[in-house]
């Protein structure tokens, strides 16, 4: 099969000032797809290819034109004799869907609570007290399954869960280093007090105690921002400054 399409698929990259990395993420297919399929011989599947031309302004059949103006037909099913191996990691996304994840699978974002940057890509924040958020595919990690009682305990669905783990002395000693957090991403608003992970100035996911620290008639909206950890001050932010990605939940962690 000519490899044309390449060459094409490169020339969009570059007519559109863009590169392998973000034209990927953009798609919706996970960082290092475009490179893999021009530079180490990958074989996508026609629906993958489409979403990754279509957002460079194109399409899979355009891509795949002949040079003599006539389109490849590929038998459906068998397009481009997709390797099963290649990108079969668990996806949440808007673009990726819910691939590789069960129906009752928590995802576990590839990110760290705690202090540090990192940087997590929310694809679709859902409804606040309604429906959860859902994340890029790159940050999926894996994913966990729970007991359907103890989700009905929780009075939660799976896709409403996210799970992070937890880094640093912050929350010491509530929270320890490698715990993870079940965190609800339906509940955005700091009401009832409690602990919370929210995204920092750097991009980054921190798990923080907060309160409402202003008056019902006061203009601004103030949330103190708590480490369990004395040896950390305190911090006030308006809540118009706060990304809240959910509430936490439960832990998961050893019993000391």
């Amino acid at each position: 099969m000519s490899e044309v399409w390449k060459d094409r698929l490169l020339a969009l990259i570059e007519a559109r000032k863009t590169n392998m990395k973000a034209a990927s993420v953009g798609a919706g297919l996970g960082e290092t797809f475009a490179r893999d399929v021009l530079k180490r011989d990958r074989k996508p599947s026609m629906e993958h290819l489409d979403k990754l031309a279509r957002f460079l302004g194109s399409s899979a059949s355009e891509l795949m034109q002949d040079p003599a103006g006539e389109h490849k037909r590929v038998p459906l099913g068998e397009e481009f004799d997709p390797d099963p191996s290649f990108d079969d990691h668990p996806t949440i996304g808007s673009e990726t869907g819910r691939r590789g994840i069960p129906d009752d699978g928590i995802a576990q974002i590839d990110v760290t609570g705690g202090m540090g940057g990192g940087g997590v890509s929310i694809v679709n924040p859902g409804v606040p007290g309604k429906h959860g958020m859902t994340f890029a595919a790159e940050h999926i990690r894996d994913y966990w399954r729970l007991p359907v009682e103890v989700l009905m305990a929780l009075g939660l669905r799976a896709g409403d869960i996210a799970i992070i783990p937890v880094q640093g002395d912050s929350m010491t000693s509530t929270l320890t280093e490698g715990d993870f957090v079940f965190v609800d991403t339906r509940h955005r608003l700091p009401s009832p007090d409690g602990i919370y992970a929210l995204t920092d100035e750097f991009g980054g996911v921190v798990v923080k105690r907060l309160e409402i620290a202003s008056g019902p008639r006061d203009e601004d909206v103030m949330i103190r921002i708590i480490s369990d950890n004395p040896k950390h001050a305190p911090k006030e932010r308006p809540l118009s400054d706060i990304n809240i990605m959910g509430r936490v939940v439960r832990r998961f962690g050893v019993v000391g």
